[in-house]
């Protein structure tokens, strides 16, 4: 009886799952095809035909675990964010491990570094983005505000506390809202 073909739903499922764990526990200079083969059960050699770098592998990995979530419109901003964020929460991956790697491996690979950002980066930031715009729009927020540091701002503290309980409601209610308090009293 033979393996079921990589094509396969339920296995490229088990591919990526591996190809996440690995990098989150390797980074991505140790990371290789011989740790997720041996780890998904899968031949290298079935591994480099379809997937032709590790570069590629990963984004792809990355890609089939995005957050699928609907743009939220909670009428305020904090609001928006906390569903934004919590969407994050969902695939139960080491997301700090993972962002870790994915940081590390684009300072030493300019393909990582592009299909990070074409793929990855927009997933993250593009219902952030239209958050800042409505609350701009609202008034919540300064027409003068750097929505790229913002958005780097709650992404980079999501990651790195992503693994802390209340994380959620620690960048919302603990940091933005004081936050937007602030911008209203100027």
């Amino acid at each position: 009886m033979g393996r079921t073909p990589l094509d396969a739903p339920e296995r490229l499922r088990e591919v990526f799952a591996a190809v996440l764990d690995v990098l989150a526990e390797v980074g991505y200079a140790r990371f290789n095809m011989d740790l997720v083969a041996g780890r998904a059960r899968a031949s290298k050699a079935s591994l480099y035909q379809r997937w032709p770098s590790k570069a590629r592998l990963i984004t792809d990995a990355l890609r089939a675990n995005l957050p699928q979530s609907p743009q939220p419109d909670e009428g305020a901003f904090a609001e928006d964010v906390r569903q934004i964020i919590r969407a994050w929460r969902e695939p139960p991956f080491d997301t700090a491990g993972i962002f870790l790697g994915l940081l590390e491996g684009s300072r030493q690979d300019a393909d990582l570094a592009s299909l990070r950002e074409e793929h990855v980066d927009r997933a993250y930031t593009e219902h952030l983005r239209v958050a800042v715009e409505r609350a701009k729009a609202r008034g919540e927020l300064p027409e003068s505000l750097d929505a790229d540091v913002l958005i780097t701002a709650l992404i980079s503290t999501f990651v790195l506390r992503s693994e802390e309980p209340g994380v959620v409601e620690g960048i919302v209610d603990g940091l933005l809202r004081p936050l937007l308090g602030a911008f209203r009293t100027k």
